[in-house]
């Protein structure tokens, strides 16, 4: 008897503040990348094992839009779905079918309807300790909610440090605030060009371009 052929994708979001702004091509590696990505692959291995079906590609992508699924992600999906088997079924975790979080159906859309199977995120264990994305998503939200609750500390913060560096042209200051790595409130490094709007903002004033 055939084994059933299954292909399993697996996605996730850049968290700039936390420094997670890239991931690896590997989705073993990039389950040590991504706790997410870990949860996403062991459940759907752990699905196919108990089909006693074979999986035969995988996929992880760090989307940088899903709220309409940017250009790189849908041609990537795209292509899995080229070079697959005609009977292969895809997998899919459904996040928002209990969780109310990460739907994702726009990128979805590039999959056949008809061999797409979306499991729903159940607990499963993970290095011997059970994880329930549940909780994980809520941990992650409180924290994003403290995150942005924390701006106008980290304006303060910044201004106060620039204070001890008036001198100097606009990309040394943000080569400066790199280096004490004290970044921006999305966790990108500074230039000298949003370094000169942000305190332009915070101060309500015009800075000088020269500066």
């Amino acid at each position: 008897m055939t084994q059933q052929a299954y292909v399993g994708i697996y996605w996730t979001r850049p968290v700039p503040r936390a420094g997670f702004v890239s991931m690896s091509a590997d989705v073993d590696v990039a389950a040590g990348q991504s706790l997410t990505i870990r949860y996403q692959r062991d459940l759907a291995r752990r699905h196919v094992r108990l089909a006693h079906g074979s999986m035969i590609r995988e996929i992880a992508l760090l989307e940088l839009a899903p709220d309409r699924a940017s250009p790189e992600a849908v041609v990537a999906v795209e292509r899995l779905v080229e070079a697959s088997a005609g009977d292969a079924i895809f997998l899919t975790v459904d996040f928002a079918h209990e969780v109310n979080w990460r739907p994702h159906r726009f990128l979805w859309a590039a999959l056949p309807p008809d061999r797409m199977q979306a499991l729903p995120p159940d607990p499963i264990p993970i290095d011997g300790r059970p994880f329930d994305p549940r909780l994980h998503f809520r941990a992650w939200q409180a924290d994003d909610q403290a995150h942005r609750a924390g701006k106008e500390d980290h304006r303060a913060r910044v201004i106060a440090a620039l204070a001890h560096q008036p001198d100097g042209s606009w990309a040394e200051r943000a080569e400066h605030l790199n280096g004490l790595r004290l970044l921006t409130h999305g966790g990108k490094r500074w230039t000298g060009d949003n370094l000169r709007k942000f305190v332009g903002a915070a101060t309500g004033r015009a800075p000088s371009t020269s500066g």
